[in-house]
């Protein structure tokens, strides 16, 4: 065959190949949340959540041992909610988008925490002990390999959309846990994964995206600092990038306030007058902050449908829980180094878009609390009853850093004893009524 007949038609092919990758690229989105609790002081505190899982019963945790996976056992059992650490990172998500069908393996490495709850199953969750045979003494141990990684996940074609559908699980449908189902409202491709550690054998779990969540041993960039009168916030990070979309608010009584603040810089403090903005009542408040913060969830990345599912997935604890809190968006390169994500075969673009949470524990919500662990002293049992439901309303899933700080500074044995007895009786499910 003439040579440059040879040559044009590989050229041809090549051509042909890529534009066909070039018009179906393989992208891949992932957002997700860093709480922390802070005192005024801007200490990052050490703290366990004092409610129930928010999570449906299908998804997959460590606190039911391994979470079905054979051949391993997890070094650490311990229940979440029982497990005191500096950051709780919550509802990472990832989501895939392509034309055509592909295979791809996932792999995110969490260096300085542990993953805690996944779905759909995954292949491998570490840190773990490889399983001896029966009798045996255990294989090998890989304590540094906090990781989670999902083989072989089928990013199903988009033509495949109505099929994958009506497979996706939904098996609770409470306030606590319906919040879950809102990441599946974008447009990634729906997934399937076909782990041989699934429930029920070898059928397959589909669902639209990657989903686990877990607990870090780290502080994350932001200090805030409050003043005792809670007129003023003040922001600083030690972090070489700003950090962006910073959101200072308030919710308490109904009511609702807050400020943008487009960049925290590593210089001297930033002070913010927390007085600059008027409460307003809530549902007005929350739809503005709401779309304030997609807009700049958009601005770093995400796509629309994904910003959306986000604030509405945290909508009821980001903008309607009492307390002052600061949302923010986590640089990119802190995220890679913080959560290294690993995928095979590489996609041609990856979007991570990761929000801080700080929570702060105000003054006034110490001499709240303080106040309800006094009531709590009764003998009368419907007081008790009283003050364990304001505690419950007041400190939410943040009352035992509360706690924590007020016991410090008292150190009379029977007040630290009501204290905690208090804290064990409003982290209960809720009586009716209460």
């Amino acid at each position: 065959m003439n040579r440059r007949l040879l040559a044009a038609i590989v050229l041809l092919f090549a051509s042909l190949s890529f534009h066909a990758a070039d018009n179906d690229p393989l992208i891949v989105h992932e957002w997700g949340t860093f709480t922390t609790v802070q005192g005024t002081d801007g200490i990052q505190l050490t703290w366990t959540p004092s409610i129930k899982t928010d999570l449906p019963d299908f998804v997959y945790s460590r606190d039911t041992g391994n979470g079905g996976i054979k051949g391993v056992a997890l070094l650490d059992t311990g229940e979440k909610s029982r497990t005191p650490a500096r950051v709780r990172m919550e509802t990472p998500v990832i989501y895939f988008y392509s034309q055509a069908e592909r295979v791809v393996d996932v792999r995110v490495r969490f260096p300085n925490g542990r993953i805690t709850e996944w779905y759909p199953q995954a292949t491998t969750v570490g840190p773990f002990r490889v399983a001896g045979p029966a009798g045996a003494p255990a294989g090998a141990e890989n304590p540094s390999q906090s990781m989670i990684a999902w083989n072989a996940v089928t990013i199903l074609s988009r033509e495949a959309t109505d099929v994958a559908a009506p497979t996706l699980i939904r098996d609770r449908e409470d306030k606590q846990a319906v919040h879950y189902y809102a990441a599946r409202e974008t447009d990634a491709n729906f997934l399937r994964v076909t782990s041989p550690h699934i429930r029920n054998g070898s059928q397959p779990e589909h669902e639209r995206d990657l989903f686990y969540r877990g607990v870090g041993f780290f502080t994350t960039p932001l200090t805030v600092k409050l003043d005792e009168g809670e007129r003023e916030v003040t922001l600083s990070t030690g972090s070489a990038e700003p950090l962006a979309g910073v959101f200072v608010l308030t919710v308490q009584g109904g009511s609702m306030r807050y400020q943008k603040i487009e960049r925290v810089t590593a210089h001297a403090g930033m002070v913010i007058d927390l007085n600059a903005q008027s409460f307003e009542p809530l549902a007005d408040v929350r739809k503005r902050i709401m779309d304030d913060v997609a807009a700049s969830l958009v601005d770093s990345g995400l796509y629309a449908r994904e910003a959306r599912a986000m604030v509405e997935t945290w909508k009821d604890q980001w903008f309607a829980e009492e307390g002052t809190r600061v949302l923010y968006l986590l640089p990119r390169s802190w995220t890679d180094e913080t959560l290294p994500l690993e995928i095979s075969p590489r996609p041609d673009n990856i979007v991570r878009v990761m929000v801080g949470r700080a929570e702060v524990i105000t003054p006034s919500l110490e001499r709240a609390l303080q106040k309800q662990i006094v009531a709590f002293g009764s003998s009368d049992p419907a007081a008790r009853q009283r003050a364990a439901a304001d505690a419950r309303r007041l400190g939410g899933r943040f009352a035992a850093s509360a706690v924590q700080r007020i016991v410090e500074r008292n150190p009379d044995a029977m007040f630290q004893q009501h204290a905690w007895e208090l804290l064990a009786l409003a982290g209960a499910p809720a009586a009716p009524g209460t």
